[in-house]
């Protein structure tokens, strides 16, 4: 019997068991031989910087790599910066890079030329939920209170960001209550550090970020949260915050996922693979994502690829209706 036939014969378990040991064969035939640099797209304090530390420790914890590692934080240009940097290394698995939801936003705002099919998508790790937060002082509650606020005067409040993905988590609930978009007061800034800078110092009046970010700052008293993407509420020191869905609303998340540059080999792709399996399997990686609110949802490279092509074509199909894309 021919090849083709059989596996045709094969139930779906069964290939999904020869597909991983033949990940597992191509990843024995290659490891890295010296230093792994971990790109993050956004400066120190951030959700992303969170992340990919976070990954990079579980590495170290695990002793997962035979070479050393290290972190860079590469920010500017909505993440463009550091996605730009990776894509330039072409043939070099020693480079990885964090990845997230400004790598298909930024090229459907006119942002930046660069996606998805400039690098190698390696893994997608986690979904997090995005939340709208404000000081503990403020006279703003919850999310409903900013709606109604920008709806009577679109510029009354100022929403501090780091990237589109931020601006389509909120715009959607302000389209919703028919908020004039183009008169909300919306900068941005490098980091999610900065965003937090800027509210507690009174330089705006919300700031719309991952909920990772978010939770030191609830917990330590400083902050408050208004209103979170996620359809349930989430637990821990965000377990009073309403979801947006229940404000009659809904909202936008975010994701972070690995890369490595193009040109790669599938050895290469089956060993990184295989890393980050074991990373978002682990015990350690578990209570991280348990601390931080995150939903760990593993990809695969196929799976991953195939999913960013999908997610490209409904994030674009949201950022149509705010607005949002570059006029050819």
């Amino acid at each position: 019997m021919k090849n083709g036939k059989l596996l045709a014969l094969l139930p779906l378990k069964a290939l999904m068991a020869l597909t991983l040991v033949g990940n597992a064969a191509l990843a024995q035939g290659w490891k890295p031989e010296r230093n792994v640099e971990l790109v993050l797209p956004a400066s120190p304090g951030g959700s992303n910087d969170i992340a990919g530390r976070t990954i990079h420790k579980v590495w170290s914890e695990l002793n997962l790599l035979p070479v050393p590692s290290n972190v860079v934080n590469r920010s500017g240009g909505e993440h463009s910066v550091a996605y730009t940097y990776v894509a330039q290394r072409a043939g070099d698995a020693h480079t990885l890079g964090l990845m997230s939801t400004p790598l298909l936003v930024n090229q459907i705002d006119g942002r930046s030329q660069l996606s998805q099919h400039d690098v190698t998508p390696i893994a997608h790790l986690i979904t997090e939920p995005m939340i709208a937060v404000t000081r503990a002082d403020s006279p703003l509650k919850t999310g409903r209170d900013v709606v109604e606020a920008l709806r009577k005067d679109s510029s009354a409040l100022s929403i501090a960001l780091t990237s589109s993905g931020h601006r389509v988590s909120i715009g959607i609930p302000l389209l919703k209550a028919g908020v004039t978009l183009k008169g909300v007061r919306m900068p941005a800034f490098k980091g999610g550090g900065e965003t937090v800078t800027a509210v507690l110092g009174g330089h705006a009046d919300l700031l719309v970020t991952s909920v990772s970010t978010s939770v030191p700052h609830i917990t330590s008293g400083k902050m408050r949260g208004l209103a979170v993407s996620s359809t349930k509420r989430l637990g821990g020191a965000l377990a009073s915050v309403p979801t947006w869905q229940e404000l009659g609303f809904s909202s936008a998340g975010s994701w972070k996922g690995v890369m490595g540059p193009k040109g790669i080999t599938p050895a290469q792709i089956a060993y990184w693979e295989d890393i980050l399996r074991k990373t978002a399997q682990s015990e350690e990686f578990k209570q991280y994502a348990e601390k931080n609110q995150w939903i760990i949802e593993f990809k695969g490279s196929a799976e991953f690829r195939k999913w960013l092509d999908e997610e490209l074509a409904a994030r674009r199909a949201a950022m149509t209706e705010l607005g949002l894309v570059k006029q050819q």
